[in-house]
């Protein structure tokens, strides 16, 4: 990282149990927000399998 030593190092990044212990509780919610919800995707996934697009217009005429 660039530190004269490695003790530097460790001091700087590694001791960051408090920070991450105080976002904690925000960082569930960011999850909760952004992580997909198993009954939403289920429910997408039925939903593209209902959707049928006819294609035949951009395939090359074989005839």
């Amino acid at each position: 990282m660039g530190h004269a030593r490695e003790l530097i190092t460790m001091d700087v990044y590694a001791d960051n149990k408090g920070i991450i212990a105080d976002g904690v509780l925000e960082m569930e919610e960011y999850m909760r927000k952004v992580l997909p919800n198993p009954k939403e995707t289920d429910l997408f996934k039925k939903e593209l399998l209902d959707i049928v697009v006819d294609v035949t217009e951009f395939l090359p005429d074989t005839g």
